[in-house]
């Protein structure tokens, strides 16, 4: 069965009792919360200021996807809102060991990230001390987007160089995520999908989650 983690990143913040709700009686693994500059990715992503408001409400685990230039200056913050783990782009730092010890000194989970256009290669020396390898499975920034096959081969890789050095890291897919890319990506070897669009659209927003657990 995968790890589902829900994408909240195109919901209404005004219906939030309603839709978390709904997505607590789906159990999902986490809440995915996609943070944006306008700058590393032209879009602006979710206010940071649901995150404590949110965290309130809910026990669900607070997983933060940092669409950033600068990732060093939103740690402390995210801390102190209540997320639990922060996800950076492997580009957008000088020194990923070091950046990774920072948020993992404030008691955080910590994640790498490799975009659509950044090679695999660049996230593998870090497999060993990061919580999360994600693998975007579309260019990051827009929500709703196609899924890329192509991205499967960074899971395949990835899968691969895990499991023989036995990092404890799991690899997360993020970007048009369905049960059918979820299914593809499962069977590449992702542990994690997240979706959100697919999710939102459905009738029952429990009920997707439910299913897409069960790939």
């Amino acid at each position: 069965m995968a790890k589902v983690g829900v994408s909240i990143l195109s919901a209404d913040f005004k219906k939030a009792n309603e839709w978390l709700s709904e997505i607590e009686k789906g159990k999902p693994d986490m809440v995915q919360w996609d943070i944006m500059d306008g700058k590393y990715v032209p879009n602006r992503g979710v206010d940071l200021e649901n995150i404590p408001l949110l965290r309130k409400k809910t026990k669900l685990f607070f997983d933060c996807h940092l669409m950033v230039e600068k990732p060093r200056e939103y740690f402390h913050v995210l801390k102190n809102s209540g997320a639990d783990s922060a996800t950076f782009h492997v580009e957008t730092v000088k020194e990923p060991d070091r950046v990774i010890e920072k948020i993992r000194s404030l008691g955080l989970g910590a994640g790498i990230a490799a975009n659509n256009m950044i090679p695999v290669e660049k996230i593998i020396p870090f497999l060993g001390k990061v919580d999360i390898a994600l693998v975007m499975t579309v260019e990051a920034g827009f929500g709703g987007q196609a899924f890329l096959p192509s991205t499967l081969e960074k899971v395949h890789v990835l899968r691969k160089l895990i499991d023989e050095q036995r990092f404890d890291c799991e690899i997360q897919v993020d970007g048009g995520i369905d049960l059918e890319t979820g299914r593809k990506c499962v069977e590449a070897g992702a542990d994690i999908l997240i979706a959100g669009s697919f999710i939102f659209r459905q009738e029952s927003i429990s009920e997707a989650i439910k299913k897409l657990k069960s790939l």
